[in-house]
């Protein structure tokens, strides 16, 4: 009797929900806007996730979940941040800031561990025909130590226009 308690009381932690990877990040967007008469207008990006389970998570997949306007040329994760704060870094450059920390491809399968942080980095860059672009929402798949698969979303936008052709009510950039 007492071994069956035992049991179904391990049965019952394994089983009820834990959480997993968050984000303070409820909505808004950050935005880069060039001078009238550059040719061309590009930014890297950096959105933060936070593991607040008490166990390591396994990244199975990230996508940015709409693209307009831009070409998104890099996509990657950073698993130990040098930095934890959203952000948009504005530049033709093609090399990641160093800011942005460490970064490795998104299939790689990295563990962010319990209480850890993840970022995820990226590269937009105008299209040649456009004013103004953007990359909106970043969701990142995970799969904890029993196997279940989860989704998390960042709702933020990062775009780039050049002089005023970035809309507010777009990506919600106010002032651009």
């Amino acid at each position: 009797m007492l071994g069956a308690l035992v049991l179904a009381a391990g049965v019952v932690v394994e089983t009820l929900p834990s959480a997993d990877l968050t984000t303070d990040v409820t909505g808004g967007g950050v935005c880069i806007t060039a001078r009238q008469g550059s040719t061309s207008a590009a930014a890297w990006f950096m959105g933060d996730f936070r593991n607040e389970s008490d166990h390591d998570v396994r990244v199975r997949s990230v996508r940015i979940d709409r693209v307009e306007g831009v070409r998104l040329e890099h996509l990657a994760i950073a698993p130990s941040p040098d930095s934890s704060a959203p952000g948009l870094i504005g530049t033709d450059s093609a090399a990641r800031p160093a800011e942005y920390g460490s970064t490795v491809p998104v299939d790689s399968g990295v563990v962010v561990r319990a209480h850890g942080e993840l970022d995820v980095v990226g590269r937009i860059v105008l299209e040649p025909d456009r004013d103004d672009g953007y990359a909106r929402g970043i969701t990142v798949t995970t799969q904890d130590r029993l196997g279940r698969v989860r989704a998390v979303s960042q709702p933020i936008a990062f775009g780039v226009g050049i002089d005023q052709g970035q809309e507010p009510g777009v990506i919600g950039c106010p002032g651009t």
